[in-house]
């Protein structure tokens, strides 16, 4: 078996169980921060379950990460969540890019940011 077959079978078994498990969305505390891989010069945005540190339960934990550092990226991320999880978000943490906080009061416009 090939290096890329194998890479693709544990990539689409790992997003069955874990990406796609709506259990996983659970979170009323959420993070959202932007990155650069330095080995491929690309941005992403990370978003973060912060509903364990605030109960102070568990650490953090990364829910997803969208490819880009844009205001899209961030509001495609949620808008393709469901409204009644956007419902129940309480607090999006943000560092001072302002897409995110744009994005925030579109997307689940009735929590603190």
């Amino acid at each position: 078996m090939s290096w890329n077959t194998a890479n693709d079978a544990v990539l689409t078994e790992g997003r069955r169980v874990l990406i796609d498990d709506p259990g996983r969305l659970v979170s009323t505390v959420i993070g959202v921060a932007e990155h650069l891989w330095r080995h491929t010069r690309r941005d992403v945005t990370v978003i973060i379950d912060l509903t364990p540190v605030r109960d102070k339960t568990d650490p953090a934990r990364v829910l997803d990460m969208a490819e880009g550092r844009s205001k899209r990226a961030f509001k495609a991320w949620l808008a393709d969540r469901p409204q009644a999880w956007r419902d129940g978000v309480e607090v999006v943490a943000m560092d001072g890019f302002t897409g995110f906080k744009a994005d925030t009061a579109e997307e689940v416009p009735t929590r603190s940011r």
